[in-house]
């Protein structure tokens, strides 16, 4: 998971991420995927079908969010 852009709304965190497709250590592709955090609430939802995120994926973005948090809120 490769980090794309990190913007700060009104009310959530949008983050875009990049996902390389493997198989047998073979790149296959690679697909996007849009996150939301609202701030209202302490869990990353995929845009497209409103599910909570794996806690491994959780870990990737509460990282970037961390680290990017200063540069994307004005």
């Amino acid at each position: 998971m490769r980090l794309v852009n990190l913007q700060h709304t009104d009310d959530a965190y949008v983050a875009k991420a990049e996902i390389t497709l493997k198989a047998f250590g073979v790149a296959l592709g690679q697909k996007s995927k849009i996150y939301i955090r609202k701030e209202s609430e302490n869990a990353w939802r995929e845009k497209k079908t409103n599910k909570k995120v794996s806690p491994r994926e959780a870990a990737h973005l509460n990282k970037w969010l961390s680290d990017h948090q200063k540069f994307v809120e004005h």
